[in-house]
């Protein structure tokens, strides 16, 4: 049985939390540019309702959540790796519908529904490699 809708749908979404990682290397960048640190600060210094933040550890907490993207990005890219050479050849398409399941909630849930789209694409990959059952052939020896 071939199944190119399920693999079609895990590349897709691999590639969707690529742009997840991308994503984190983007607050890292954010996190280091002092420009982006004196602007903060401007805005701070310029209202009086935001006068007890420290910047310092704002600006640090955006690079541990840059990081935080990229580990999650980059885990769910290989396990829907895992999952890819599960299904090519039709090898084990259970296993890797579970992987795809758990990879999809855990992952949405992981970067606050950041991923909802890439989550969605492995779940219906994931889906789909446990509803489709094997045609039945019929053979006509008997």
């Amino acid at each position: 049985m071939k199944r190119t809708g399920e693999i079609v749908l895990t590349i897709i979404g691999a590639c969707l939390f690529a742009f997840i990682s991308l994503f984190g290397f983007l607050f890292i960048g954010l996190g280091e540019d002092n420009t982006f640190t004196q602007e903060m600060e401007n805005i701070v210094a310029e209202d009086p309702t935001l006068s007890g933040v420290d910047m310092g550890m704002i600006t640090d907490m955006i690079g541990t959540f840059g990081w935080y993207f990229i580990i999650v990005g980059l885990l769910a890219i290989i396990l829907g790796i895992v999952s890819l050479v599960l299904l090519k050849g039709n090898k084990s398409p259970k296993a890797a519908g579970i992987i795809l399941i758990v990879v999809a909630v855990l992952s949405t849930l992981a970067t606050f529904l950041l991923s909802i789209i890439a989550s969605i694409l492995y779940l219906i990959a994931g889906i789909l490699c446990l509803v489709r059952k094997p045609k039945d052939t019929f053979n006509t020896e008997y």
